[in-house]
């Protein structure tokens, strides 16, 4: 993910070829949607990536601005308290939140931002932006995505059990998207992705 700071100004020079808009993803734990993201950023550069903001600890390779903002406990909260975050919760004793002022800068700026993010998370943004384009990742199936949760847990925690239970609440809510994307082959679910951005912000 590309670091961004609000107000900061982009490397990427020139119009926009999309629409200034929301793009919404969420899937479960799993499904293929982090990495849809970013090959649909690589060939769009223009799309501002968000980037949440954790009080969560920084894990093996990830960077501070990049992969989140890693910012205390403290500091979070007062930022809950000045109205900071467009949408936050608490997971497992950690607070997530997106900040509002990556939104406005990005399409003050005529830009796309695309948020990576949960079923909640996606229900609150787009009651502030209705107009944004929304995205639900599916798996093929449950037994598939039990591989590869397994496969990503390496039996270090055992924990996508639980991620399993959560999925199977999660994809009951891919209704309330506009669109939906079975990602059973990564090519062809990248296509359709792809295609449905195209055909929804790219500019006339």
């Amino acid at each position: 993910m590309k670091q961004f700071r609000p107000g900061q100004i982009w490397r990427f020079e020139g119009k926009s070829r999309l629409k200034p808009t929301l793009i919404i993803v969420a899937a479960p734990s799993g499904a293929g949607k982090s990495t849809l993201c970013a090959r649909l950023v690589k060939d769009y550069p223009e799309i501002i990536e968000n980037v949440s903001f954790t009080t969560r600890p920084l894990r093996g390779h990830e960077e501070d601005g990049v992969d989140y903002f890693f910012i205390e406990k403290e500091e979070f909260e007062e930022k809950i308290g000045r109205d900071f975050f467009i949408e936050y919760a608490k997971v497992h004793e950690n607070y997530y939140g997106v900040s509002l002022a990556q939104i406005e800068t990005a399409l003050a700026a005529d830009r796309p931002i695309i948020l990576d993010i949960d079923v909640q998370g996606a229900r609150t943004l787009t009651r502030e932006f209705p107009e944004a384009l929304t995205v639900f990742v599916l798996p093929p199936s449950i037994e598939e995505l039990e591989r590869r949760l397994k496969a990503r847990d390496q039996g270090k925690t055992h924990n996508y059990q639980i991620r399993l239970k959560n999925a199977v609440i999660e994809m009951e809510q891919a209704k309330n998207f506009k669109y939906q994307i079975v990602n059973d082959d990564l090519e062809a679910a990248y296509s359709n992705f792809k295609k449905i951005v195209e055909t929804e912000l790219i500019r006339d």
